[in-house]
């Protein structure tokens, strides 16, 4: 490619941008519970959070996965 950008380039600046959302939620989650006195609510915000923090985590992974390629040469 003439530009130098490898084929998975365009996914993993989704995913960048993804994650940088998904943390901003994980954030407003913990506001929210600290503030929060109801308990089925809190319920819920906890479980808005680890849906959040589970997908950072799955994206970061194919992020390291998809960068080791790359130096590979692959």
């Amino acid at each position: 490619m003439a530009s130098g950008r490898g084929p998975h380039e365009p996914a993993c600046m989704v995913a960048h941008n993804v994650i940088s959302k998904l943390a901003a939620i994980v954030g407003r989650c913990d506001l929210l519970n600290e503030r929060n006195q109801n308990i089925e609510s809190a319920k819920h915000i906890a479980a808005i959070r680890e849906i959040a923090e589970s997908t950072i985590k799955e994206l970061t992974e194919h992020q390291k996965t998809v960068e080791a390629e790359k130096r590979k040469g692959g």
